[in-house]
């Protein structure tokens, strides 16, 4: 019986330049994370390298070559993220990223995107007119327009990371988080920062990086690909976040300590993913979110009514009781009208309101109806002002504070200040 050759986990101790040579599978590859060699700087340690002894045209060549063979390799649905810097030479900047753009586009990669990687640290080389490096480019292209991106899996919903005011403003934040922005902070790793006896690689990637470029474009099991994949930080990450990988790597050390490392933490690498994807911190503020931008559609509302000089003694109370089936709504919500309000003047002024901004952004499918008493629930009741929806002034008793305008079983209570 014949073994089916084993088409992905393997780092090939090859040049990048031969990838079709081993790659016998078309299409296979759903993302390429890679920085390709320095160009004339640093001897990766075998015969012929890219970059390093080459003419510049050479070097262009030679990389254009790697990722057309990678183009071959790559899934419609495929993407390929190459981080790269600009170099002074002879007196002045070579463009790289630029000209290896125009290399890529030629192959029939489509360009995305050019982020910014602010890194901190980094080797402290300056020159006459030429500043301390503290970015590289990104640069992001798809094989097609319709390439996998997953933007809600790497959104920003740490709240220390976004501005104060999204307590007060919830209809202007994403439920899922802040979208990424073209600008990335992580620090370059420090040297022995992965690990007892793991190869000092001379510039590896920020682990978290990768991380959000695998989470960005792939999905679990996967293939992601590293042609230039030196110490093996996107190899090390794609096998911990449960992908599969594919790397190319002349320098033979570099192969076998990364082997050797992944051995010994891989264990570790996909607990923490597990223990990543399980967390719940999404949505939380998903929910949280949702809450006040429910409550705060009421407090809204209430201020319309008042400008059509509407003065009834009324609250309205706040449920949500599902999620919205409507093109550009999230929530359904149930508004009742609680208390001495006439119904046909409301429901003249309703529609004109609702559907205009503000309330039309609230992503808010709002259900009204109409009652003399709040509804019998058995769950917990709080009250809100009109002026504050993201803190509740008092539970609900027998008796309700004067000052109480909506009334919800939602309960949130956010200083803004702590944010």
């Amino acid at each position: 019986m014949t073994r089916k050759k084993k088409n992905s986990n393997i780092i090939y101790t090859e040049d990048a330049r031969t990838i079709l040579d081993h790659i016998p599978k078309k299409e296979m590859v759903t993302a390429t994370i890679t920085s390709p060699p320095y160009f004339d700087m640093k001897d990766y340690g075998g015969e012929d390298q890219i970059g390093f002894g080459q003419s510049y045209e050479e070097y262009l060549f030679d990389l254009q070559t790697v990722f057309q063979n990678v183009f071959q390799i790559t899934k419609e649905n495929g993407t390929l993220w190459i981080v790269i810097d600009t170099f002074k030479k002879e007196g002045q900047v070579v463009p790289l990223p630029f000209d290896l753009v125009s290399k890529l586009l030629e192959v029939g990669w489509l360009l995305q995107d050019i982020i910014i990687w602010k890194k901190d640290k980094t080797v402290p080389w300056s020159t006459k007119g030429f500043m301390q490096r503290k970015f590289e480019y990104i640069l992001f292209f798809s094989k097609t327009t319709s390439f996998k991106y997953n933007k809600d899996q790497v959104r920003i919903y740490d709240t220390s990371h976004l501005k104060k005011w999204w307590v007060k403003y919830p209809e202007r934040y994403n439920p899922r988080g802040k979208a990424l922005d073209e600008v990335w902070e992580y620090p370059i790793p420090t040297q022995g920062s992965w690990g007892e006896k793991y190869v000092k690689h001379f510039c590896p990637l920020p682990t978290d990086m990768v991380g959000t470029m695998i989470q960005l474009t792939t999905d679990e099991k996967d293939i992601v690909m590293d042609p230039f994949a030196g110490s093996g930080s996107v190899l090390a990450q794609s096998a911990y976040m449960n992908r599969e990988y594919l790397g190319f790597e002349i320098n033979s050390e570099y192969v076998q300590m990364f082997k050797n490392y992944l051995a010994k933490t891989l264990k570790k690498g996909k607990a923490k993913y597990e223990m990543f994807t399980k967390d719940n911190d999404q949505d939380n503020f998903e929910n949280t979110i949702l809450n006040l931008r429910s409550l705060k559609y009421a407090k809204v509302l209430q201020k319309s009514i008042e400008k059509e000089g509407i003065k009834s003694e009324y609250y309205i109370y706040v449920d949500r009781i599902g999620n919205s089936d409507l093109k550009h709504k999230i929530i359904k919500v149930e508004y009742v009208f609680i208390g001495a309000v006439s119904k046909e003047d409301i429901n003249i002024i309703l529609p004109e309101y609702i559907a205009k901004p503000p309330l039309s952004k609230f992503g808010v499918e709002p259900i009204f109806k109409f009652r003399k008493r709040i509804p019998q629930r058995r769950k917990e009741l709080f009250g809100y002002t009109s002026t504050n929806t993201h803190s509740f002034l008092t539970e609900i008793t027998k008796k309700i504070d004067k000052r109480v305008k909506i009334i919800s079983p939602i309960k949130v209570q956010l200083n803004e200040n702590e944010f």
